[in-house]
């Protein structure tokens, strides 16, 4: 089964204009994505293969933009805050995906091992993804825990940042028939709502083994 999370990041920073030592304060929340990025690929000592996660950057210069990472193909990923940054940093120096003008399409470009980058905002996540089944991490609505299909051998997983989900995206969301669940009664940080979804689907896969 793949796992694909996207996080989006109302005003997280497309370009690599920012501060590591002050990273919550200079990269528009970014911190919060690369927290995302480590609950949903990283396992203790391991990295999760079969997990493929996208960070939408609406924020900065370059705006919008995508960050694609596939457990795939990421090597040496370390689990602590700045290392993520530094990688991330790194990818988004590059100005490979560029397009010739505006108009033009904007294919993904694999900048490291794992790392690819577009520039374009939530609807590059739903090409590559065309597929997926789509599901919206929301306050209120059916619990996870009682979810049927959850394990669909192609999912989805949308959450916002510490802004939430912007409409424009909810709405295309909508067109697809996304369903919504929550992780719980009480509201939690976004890269706590992502451990808690791929612990859910591991339990559900390791109940189907048995």
């Amino acid at each position: 089964m793949v796992r694909n999370f996207a996080i989006i990041g109302q005003k997280a920073s497309s370009t690599e204009d920012f501060i590591l030592d002050d990273l919550p304060g200079t990269s528009g929340r970014l911190d919060v994505l690369v927290r995302c990025l480590r609950a949903a690929m990283l396992s203790s000592h391991g990295i999760r293969r079969g997990v493929v996660v996208y960070l939408v950057l609406l924020g900065g210069a370059l705006a919008p933009r995508v960050v694609r990472v596939d457990g795939a193909g990421v090597q040496f990923l370390r689990p602590d805050e700045r290392s993520l940054a530094v990688r991330m940093k790194k990818v988004l120096a590059s100005r490979a995906d560029a397009p010739v003008e505006v108009s033009a399409p904007s294919p993904w470009v694999t900048v490291k091992p794992g790392f690819a980058v577009t520039r374009g905002g939530f609807e590059r996540v739903l090409a590559d993804v065309d597929d997926a089944v789509p599901w919206i991490l929301d306050e209120g609505a059916p619990d996870i825990r009682e979810a049927s299909g959850l394990g669909a051998s192609h999912a989805l997983f949308v959450l916002g940042d510490h802004l939430g989900i912007p409409e424009g995206v909810r709405a295309s969301l909508d067109v697809v028939g996304a369903r919504r669940v929550s992780i719980g009664p009480v509201s939690v940080h976004a890269d706590d709502a992502v451990a808690l979804v791929t612990n859910e689907l591991d339990r559900r896969v390791a109940a189907a083994r048995r």
